[in-house]
């Protein structure tokens, strides 16, 4: 039978305390890390989708002409039609004739 050592080697008390402060701290920034990459991450996000939204075009009345004479639209009711061709205003049309 062995003979078994009658002397107990106990870590010193500050040993503990260090080690467990040590990694009390290696906790904490591991949780703060984790907390700012989640952050990031939701900026970036918020970021992309408030880019990639889509923007919002001037849609074109169903009730819109364009000027035969400059090509700008402009509303129907306005028109100034002559000779079956439409155009903005009267210049643009006296224009056309002649």
């Amino acid at each position: 039978m062995a003979r078994r050592c009658r002397f107990v080697i106990a870590p010193h008390p500050l040993t503990t305390h260090v080690l467990a402060f040590t990694v009390l701290v290696m906790l904490v920034r591991l949780f703060l890390g984790l907390i700012v990459i989640v952050a990031v991450i939701a900026l970036l996000r918020h970021a992309r989708r408030r880019f990639d939204a889509p923007r919002a075009k001037p849609a074109l009345d169903q009730k819109t002409a364009q000027c035969a004479q400059c090509g700008v639209y402009f509303p129907r009711h306005e028109a100034v039609v002559e000779e079956g061709r439409t155009y903005c205003t009267k210049q643009h049309a006296e224009r056309a004739r002649g």
